[in-house]
């Protein structure tokens, strides 16, 4: 599906009067040639429902080790009762079969729930970079909850967005041959500003403007994944981010401890999908916490719907989230870890993100880019190829 613009600013910021930092940013002579508009379409009750989410993730209430989250029997009632796909699931969440990627792609509406206003339907168009594009429904709520968890990551380190509208809180940065691009506000943020941008010098009118837009309006966190991060410490913009955080693949610690010395910010490696966006997140190699009390991990048997042993190594699959358009039951990930608990809290163990054979082709490719970029600025760290 590709997408149409079709909504007006005051459609897309219905509680946002003050957009003048959005006409600065399309209109900044060294901005980008923007080809989309985008905004997340939140009103006052979705607003107040952004907001109680972000409190479930400041509690951090997860489930114990060899247990089930008290959340979850009236969750798998919901899904039975409100969700075609489901209708005859159990409520007994290992009696029910799990489920792949293909089986949405081939009919999303039926996992569409009753409850869900077909009027406030958002779609996310994935590219196929990791797989056959899919598009994925979402609702303006759970859209807006990836900044409220953004922030719980963060706030582990006491670093804070700032809020209002005269500054660019957070910039998705990309360096494809194509993408969409936009500047955008936040209602969460209170009219912070979001931009996402394509390092790509085709999308600038000179390519000298890449770094005069981004140390003009300094970010204060950027987003992305490695081989753009990598593009990015090339480029040298002089900004000073509070934080970096990078997701699609995985992110080297040698990549990692460049960036951090380059732009004196914590660098942090999300896992992430599309299907239900954040999962966990890492400051370290191979260890990822999880960051999100309503989504369910299991670890399971690659060949059988059955949970590996404590401990043992199996497939990342979830069970939850918060989109009405897409909630999801045993959903397999395609990825592979251990589980573990360390004071409470679980854990992504040795995390491999195996889903498609074209996402390792771009490891690797990134794997050599790191090696080659660390040998050229002399950053004494081994790159592993493992």
């Amino acid at each position: 599906m590709k997408p149409v613009q079709g909504l007006t600013d005051e459609q897309r910021f219905p509680l946002l009067k003050d957009r003048r930092l959005l006409e600065k940013l399309r209109q900044d002579e060294a901005g980008p040639i923007f080809n989309f508009g985008s905004g997340d379409r939140l009103d006052a009750a979705a607003l107040k429902r952004v907001t109680d989410y972000s409190l479930t993730l400041a509690d951090k209430e997860f489930w114990h080790e060899n247990e089930q989250p008290f959340w979850l029997p009236d969750y798998l009632g919901w899904c039975k009762t409100t969700v075609e796909a489901y209708r005859g699931c159990s409520l007994v969440l290992a009696d029910n079969p799990t489920l792949r990627r293909e089986q949405i792609a081939r009919r999303p509406w039926q996992f569409v729930s009753s409850d869900a206003r077909i009027a406030e339907m958002l779609v996310f168009c994935t590219s196929g970079t990791t797989g056959a594009p899919m598009d994925i429904l979402v609702d303006p709520v759970s859209q807006a909850t990836w900044i409220p968890q953004l922030e719980s990551i963060l706030g582990q380190k006491n670093i804070k967005i700032e809020r209002g509208p005269d500054k660019v809180a957070i910039c998705l940065i990309c360096h494809q041959q194509e993408t969409l691009t936009y500047a955008s506000l936040s209602t969460w943020l209170d009219g912070a500003g979001i931009l996402k941008i394509n390092l790509n010098p085709k999308d600038w009118k000179k390519p000298q403007d890449r770094l005069t837009y981004l140390e003009r309006y300094n970010p204060e966190v950027i987003t992305g994944d490695p081989f753009t991060f990598m593009a990015l410490a090339q480029l040298n913009p002089a900004i000073r981010p509070k934080a970096m955080v990078s997701s699609a693949m995985t992110l080297h610690e040698g990549l990692r401890q460049l960036l951090q010395k380059q732009f004196k910010c914590p660098v942090y490696d999300l896992y992430s999908l599309t299907e239900c966006r954040m999962i966990a997140v890492s400051e370290k190699p191979g260890t990822y916490q999880l960051i999100r009390p309503e989504l369910y991990v299991e670890i399971l048997h690659p060949g059988r719907d059955e949970a590996v042993a404590p401990g043992a190594r199996g497939e990342i699959t979830v069970t939850g989230g918060i989109n009405p358009f897409l909630p999801l039951i045993r959903y397999r990930t395609g990825d592979f870890a251990s589980l573990q608990f360390v004071a409470g809290q679980p854990y992504l163990i040795n995390l491999e993100v195996l889903n498609y054979q074209v996402k390792l082709e771009v490891h690797m490719k990134t794997v050599n880019e790191i090696k080659h970029l660390l040998a050229h600025q002399k950053f004494e760290n081994k790159v592993n190829d493992e």
